[in-house]
């Protein structure tokens, strides 16, 4: 079970060398106030699934980000120290030009045995297996593909991080 989690307030670090997509997800973690076109989407999500409970919605996450894997590796070393280390980390697996999300990931898990990892890639260039064997416990390792739903995205990490 993962020591630091605060089920009511989780601390997430977002790492992507996409602008746009940092925006998406900050929009999803609730960090800024939706667009036009997310409080669309939120409105046909409920009206078609009219889901019981907004998890998300119950859910305080406290969102950093950055463009590059060395400077996500920086800033978990920093929360580390600081004594308010991230519940989860989501890694872009390609994240040019600097190191890549495996090697960050890696590292992260080093510094960080507890803190759960989520790898997302537009790419298959890197198997499920090989990210185990490179960042372990495959039990604190997650993998999702683009494109994705970051809404959603958001969900599944409030639902993992509860279930610790």
């Amino acid at each position: 079970m993962n020591g630091h989690i605060d089920n009511d307030h989780i601390r997430v670090l977002i790492a992507d060398d996409d602008a746009h997509i940092l925006e998406c997800y900050r929009e999803a973690f609730l960090e800024t106030e939706p667009t036009g076109v997310m409080k669309m989407l939120d409105l046909l999500s409920a009206e078609l699934f009219d889901p019981e409970t907004d998890i998300v919605e119950a859910t305080k996450f406290d969102v950093v980000s950055c463009s590059q894997g060395d400077e996500a590796v920086t800033l978990v070393g920093q929360a580390a120290s600081d004594g308010r280390p991230f519940d989860v980390v989501i890694l872009d697996i390609r994240m040019p030009p600097g190191i890549d999300g495996v090697v960050a990931g890696s590292a992260i898990r080093e510094m960080d045995p507890d803190v759960e990892i989520v790898f997302v890639s537009g790419y298959s260039d890197v198997s499920r297996g090989e990210l185990e064997r490179r960042v372990p416990p495959p039990m604190r390792l997650h993998c999702f593909s683009k494109p994705l739903s970051f809404m959603q995205l958001a969900e599944d990490v409030a639902n993992l991080v509860r279930a610790h």
